[in-house]
């Protein structure tokens, strides 16, 4: 039992991150929300995956909710329109991968 506890403390059993399309979440921008376990360096890879994507980040809502983060990213394509849904949802996806979910 005393194993079992520890892995818990370790973070052994945790979801994978999770990354969704906030539908209506704003008619400037996408909405795309990740929920993952928090850990150093986090915001560092979700930007990175971001970027990497092209899109610009208009602005962000980053919180945490005990050992788990709860970010919002508002994002725009290169001419600063919300992303068409196809788009949107690949993106998560991509996102979603690179966080290792």
């Amino acid at each position: 039992r005393a194993h079992l506890g520890r892995d818990r403390r370790r973070g052994a059993g945790a979801p994978p991150p999770k990354v969704t399309v906030a539908p209506a979440g704003s008619r400037l921008a996408t909405v795309i929300e990740v929920r993952a376990q928090d850990a150093p360096g986090l915001l560092y890879r979700i930007g990175r995956a971001l970027e990497d994507a092209g899109v610009t980040v208009r602005s962000a809502r980053v919180g945490t909710l005990g050992a788990n983060a709860v970010d919002a990213f508002y994002v725009t394509g290169p001419d600063g329109a919300p992303l068409p849904p196809g788009e949107a949802a690949r993106l998560a996806a991509e996102l979603e991968r690179a966080l290792g979910g």
